[in-house]
């Protein structure tokens, strides 16, 4: 269970009562003004760099896979004597950005929650 303020001012009470303010204060320091469940461990913090490190793989991947596909269709287009038409490429960019932007919000999101972790650990 979490203490609450009136519980963590009156163990300091007592402690300071019992130990002197030094000792009392270092010692109030090692608590919590939360549950220990609410704690990140090191384990969660590895955990979620492998889930970062996991979808950073993912992007490169993803990162490959559009160049790969913009070569295979620059090939197309050259193997064919094709040209693809002005609107259709803009499109595809559009499509390609908006794709990129969408997984690097995701990794913005991510990483403010990894940084609430920290500070929560802090």
């Amino acid at each position: 269970m979490a203490p609450d303020e009136r519980s963590r001012v009156e163990a300091s009470q007592a402690l300071t009562e019992q130990l002197g303010p030094a000792a009392a204060a270092a010692l109030m320091e090692c608590i919590p003004p939360f549950g220990w469940n609410e704690i990140a461990t090191k384990s969660d913090l590895m955990a979620l760099e492998r889930r970062f490190d996991a979808l950073e793989r993912s992007f490169d991947a993803l990162e490959r896979s559009f160049d790969a596909l913009e070569r295979r269709l620059d090939g197309l287009e050259g193997h064919l004597g094709l040209r693809f038409d002005a609107k259709l490429h803009a499109e595809m960019n559009r499509m390609i950005r908006w794709t990129v932007a969408s997984l690097f919000g995701g990794i913005t999101a991510l990483s403010a929650a990894a940084a609430v972790v920290a500070a929560l650990l802090a």
